[in-house]
């Protein structure tokens, strides 16, 4: 009998919880009980770190009107959080330098508990630039529609639901309504992933309102929500416990200012002429979309870079001026393309991964019609593909590039010409060329 009870603890204690990477475990897969029973070490380490995080959660929850308190659907999250998802939990100690103060700034502003400040990792991973499939954006991963609601507004060029501090405030506000709404914490999360509406049917189902009995009922995503959130909360507060060291983040500055552009730019020119990296421009002006800053824009940097823009403003807007006419290149390179039978515009563009209307641009097209034989400048980005070799090829009489493209399900010609170092089309039998397959 003691066995039969011991397999089903051990069980328990390794089914899987989640559907996506932030998620760290999946609940289709885990190991049988007879692989467990036989190995007693395994056993014992169970048992061993069961009471360690039962001890540690146990801290934390007497500090906090939230639910942290173990339970056997907790574990095997922690154990994903320290073991193979542990990166993960390295990098969000090195970004939760820069965000946490914000966020805990808020929450005690709007009287809420300090720990939703980890709810941030599961919804973004501390991303503001996060989105998902279904569209959310942000830290707190709003919806277009509820982002409207509390006031994050959405343009073609600003997107406020990437914005930490706008965001923060509106999440705040939301969490302070659903509370009024069920008046549980665990209901609160519960309601911010799934939704306030499914949660009250739910509740009307299964006629309680605590969400561990409501949870064998609950969509899956829903279900792990909160053994997530606190299996987070455990990793982020003992993370040095269990040997997980912080990974410094890129983001570096430490006195700002601001710059207002007197012309659209895009991100890579400002990393160019201000010498910051992406992760800092990004950290510091996350509501901007698409790596493009339109005139007018008010920008926040590192106040010695700022200085030094300043100072030669005028030679940097003649910089712009010349990435724009395409007189000066950055992470792009210059590629003359010759018309093969059969080509059209659009299938061009989408072998060099750009637009038709560019390449017309470039070209100085009024219309879509090209001849064989043409040649067209297309700017294409600098390693935009990786290009895997196939078996060389040897060049038999009667080849062309065309040909052998076409034989090779459709590649494109341009990729056999950068691959080879091929100047021209022309081809001499018995030469070994390479064929990429992407």
């Amino acid at each position: 009998m003691s066995r039969i009870v011991l397999i089903c603890l051990i069980l328990s204690t390794i089914i899987a919880h989640a559907n996506d990477s932030l998620y760290p475990i999946d609940d289709e897969k885990f190991l049988s009980a007879d692989s467990v029973i036989s190995d007693n070490s395994t056993v014992s380490e169970i048992k061993q770190s069961k009471n360690i995080y039962k001890a540690r959660l146990r801290v934390l929850n007497n500090n906090t009107p939230m639910d942290l308190g173990y339970n056997d659907k907790v574990h095997p999250f922690i154990d994903s959080y320290l073991g193979k998802n542990k990166g993960l939990i390295s990098r969000m100690k090195g970004l939760s330098l820069y965000y946490f103060p914000l966020f805990e700034q808020q929450l005690d502003k709007y009287d809420l508990p300090l720990e939703f400040k980890y709810l941030a990792i599961i919804e973004s991973a501390l991303n503001p630039k996060a989105r998902s499939q279904s569209g959310a954006s942000g830290l707190w991963q709003f919806m277009y529609l509820t982002g409207k609601e509390y006031g994050l507004d959405v343009t073609s060029y600003v997107d406020e639901r990437q914005d930490p501090l706008m965001a923060t405030q509106a999440a705040c506000e939301y969490f302070v309504k659903l509370y009024n709404t069920f008046g549980d914490w665990n209901l609160v999360l519960a309601a911010y992933n799934g939704g306030p509406g499914y949660i009250q049917r739910k509740i009307n189902s299964v006629g309680s309102s605590n969400f561990w009995e409501l949870h064998p009922h609950l969509r899956r995503e829903t279900r792990n929500y909160i053994p997530s959130f606190i299996a987070v909360n455990y990793a982020m507060n003992y993370a040095n416990e269990h040997g997980i060291a912080i990974e410094k983040s890129k983001i570096n500055f430490r006195k700002t200012d601001t710059i207002t552009l007197k012309k659209q730019v895009e991100l890579k020119v400002l990393i160019e002429l201000l010498c910051v990296n992406s992760e800092t421009i990004n950290y510091l002006n996350p509501s901007y979309k698409k790596g493009v800053f339109p005139k007018g824009a008010i920008l926040v940097f590192p106040s010695n870079n700022v200085y030094d823009f300043k100072l030669n403003e005028s030679a940097n807007y003649t910089f712009i001026d010349a990435v724009d006419k395409k007189e000066i290149l950055i992470n792009e390179e210059r590629v003359i393309y010759r018309v093969h039978q059969g080509d059209y515009l659009g299938r061009i563009a989408k072998e060099h991964n750009v637009h038709v209307f560019e390449i017309k641009e470039w070209n100085n097209l009024k219309s879509s019609n090209i001849d064989v034989g043409d040649k067209l400048v297309i700017y294409v980005k600098k390693n935009q593909n990786k290009i895997k070799l196939k078996n060389e090829y040897i060049v038999q009489k009667g080849d062309t590039l065309w040909g052998i493209a076409q034989k090779n399900n459709g590649i494109s010609v341009w990729k056999i010409k950068s691959l080879n170092n091929l100047e021209s089309d022309n081809l001499k039998p018995g030469t070994k060329i390479l064929l990429p397959t992407t």
